[in-house]
């Protein structure tokens, strides 16, 4: 059973720490929640977090108000340590210090020349966001973490051979769009932009809503 450690940075309840929780932790206004936040902007069962595949998932349970993590609008998404989750007017940081520490510690290793400097920094700059009194974050819904990677997230682990294929088929897919749509696109000589015809612009707009419903899908709270 997974632990997880959430502390409310912003918010009615800030200064709040809720350490070692038990997955599954589950975050609302109601009573009957592992963390209750004195939020009217918040859902009475707003959001879940549950341990699977030795990640942690936050779900979003359908809320009025939704959630974001680092700032983007979630469904369902991994969280670690280091990750600001924004409910109603609250923000809470995932992770105590020292996991956080363990994480600025992963997320430097990455770039061995300047590995201390790097961590340093990561640190500062943890410690700057965390600090910051309630009443200069205008939104916390925007706030993100330090620690997120430039680049994209990993593909998923421990995938059977059909969910390998699925993936790989809708990738193959997503590709595809893309390239046609960089085919056709023409730079003019001496304008810093591109032009793309309308049925190329169209098929991006339908990947984009695709995409959309597809996460809206895979989003959906399951039983369990």
């Amino acid at each position: 059973m997974a632990l997880i450690t959430l502390r409310v940075l912003h918010g009615a309840d800030r200064g709040r720490v809720f350490p070692d929780l038990p997955t599954p932790v589950t975050i609302g206004r109601e009573e009957g929640n592992a963390i209750q936040l004195n939020d009217e902007r918040v859902s009475r069962y707003h959001l879940k977090l549950q341990e699977d595949n030795d990640k942690i998932v936050a779900t979003d349970l359908e809320s009025t108000n939704g959630t974001k993590i680092n700032g983007e609008d979630v469904q369902v998404r991994i969280v670690r340590h280091g990750d600001m989750i924004a409910v109603g007017r609250s923000l809470l940081l995932v992770g105590s210090p020292a996991d956080i520490d363990r994480r600025i510690a992963e997320v430097s290793a990455r770039h061995p020349p300047a590995a201390v400097g790097h961590a340093r920094q990561l640190k500062e700059r943890m410690k700057q966001l965390t600090g910051e009194p309630s009443d200069i974050i205008q939104d916390v819904s925007s706030v993100r973490s330090p620690l997120l990677p430039s680049g994209p997230p990993p593909l998923p682990e421990r995938l059977s051979p059909a969910q390998s294929a699925e993936l790989a088929e809708l990738l193959d897919y997503v590709q595809g769009v893309l390239r046609e749509a960089s085919e056709a696109a023409v730079m003019r000589a001496g304008a810093e932009r591109v032009d793309l015809d309308f049925p190329q612009w169209q098929a991006l707009l339908d990947l984009q809503a695709r995409l959309a419903e597809m996460l809206r899908r895979i989003g959906e709270p399951q039983a369990g």
